[in-house]
């Protein structure tokens, strides 16, 4: 079966992370949701266009069509970084995108289908 857009990204951000480069880990880990949410908002026939896969995050109209369930996620994945740029609180920001990526594939009963 064939992986999504957005699960080949996370697998990156895995392998990053296993590197020792936690920056680019969690920008490719928003990266990953942000393309989940991408395909999620074409699949629902809801025009996205001229959101950068950040601000799909973010964004107020997108999170309305989005299942209450991911908004944590979201808010963590949106969080700012410290001046010491480390996170004010201890979160996983690719659990989070892979929970985003799994929840909005349940929700479009494409658990098999990758997209």
């Amino acid at each position: 079966m064939d992986q999504s857009l957005a699960e080949l990204e996370l697998a990156k951000a895995y392998e990053t992370r296993h590197k020792s480069n936690e920056g680019m880990a969690r920008v490719l880990a928003r990266r990953a949701a942000g393309l989940a949410i991408r395909k999620y908002l074409e699949m629902i026939d809801f025009n996205h266009r001229g959101l950068s896969l950040n601000a799909l995050l973010n964004n107020g109209d997108v999170r309305k069509k989005l299942p209450a369930a991911v908004y944590e996620a979201l808010d963590r994945l949106s969080t700012r970084i410290g001046m010491d740029f480390n996170f004010p609180m201890n979160f996983d920001l690719l659990l989070d995108a892979k929970f985003v990526i799994e929840k909005l594939s349940l929700v479009n009963g494409v658990e098999n289908d990758r997209y």
